[in-house]
């Protein structure tokens, strides 16, 4: 159980690294989950607002990451 553990542990980190190296897969996440959000709130406009909520977060976040 124990190696288990470890090799899911190992895996997600390996995840977590080839998604912060990729743009265009981060791109990709962004845009499913926006679809996601689109079809199960069915409103455009509220899809609108949190696209662009996550943007602006998405850069604030890489700006603080940058300048550290």
């Amino acid at each position: 159980m124990e190696n288990l553990i470890q090799e899911v542990s190992a895996k997600l980190k390996e995840l977590g690294v080839l998604y912060q190296s990729k743009r265009q897969l981060q791109y990709g996440v962004l845009a499913v989950y926006l679809l996601l959000w689109l079809l199960s709130s069915g409103s455009l406009t509220t899809t609108i607002w949190v696209a662009v909520g996550a943007g602006l977060g998405w850069m604030i976040g890489r700006g603080s990451q940058q300048t550290s």
